[in-house]
């Protein structure tokens, strides 16, 4: 039961993603609005990237759930996000 999001609240989720996630490049986001196994809603985020050795920095991403909520508190969006990263050879593999 995912429901899509307006361009304001991807907007604010993808230039988190983007500035704290460099220097990877994304390539893509896609984020739905859904409900967890419990029936609490959530923001599923996946994010395809492309970076040095197909790593992300360990410390940027254990802050992104905190610099994203940040961002969302103006939005009054209460969702909590929940990623999934895939490098660009990943998301073609799951792709095809």
């Amino acid at each position: 039961m995912t429901k899509v999001i307006d361009q304001t609240l991807f907007t604010a989720i993808h230039d988190v993603i983007v500035r704290e996630l460099r220097p990877a490049r994304i390539v893509r986001v896609d984020v739905a609005r859904d409900l967890d196994h419990d029936g609490d809603p959530i923001l599923r985020i996946k994010i395809v990237f492309e970076a040095e050795n197909d790593r992300l920095n360990p410390t940027a991403v254990r802050g992104l759930i905190r610099n994203l909520r940040e961002a969302l508190i103006p939005l009054d969006v209460n969702e909590f996000p929940m990623f999934n990263f895939a490098t660009v050879k990943e998301d073609a593999a799951a792709a095809a």
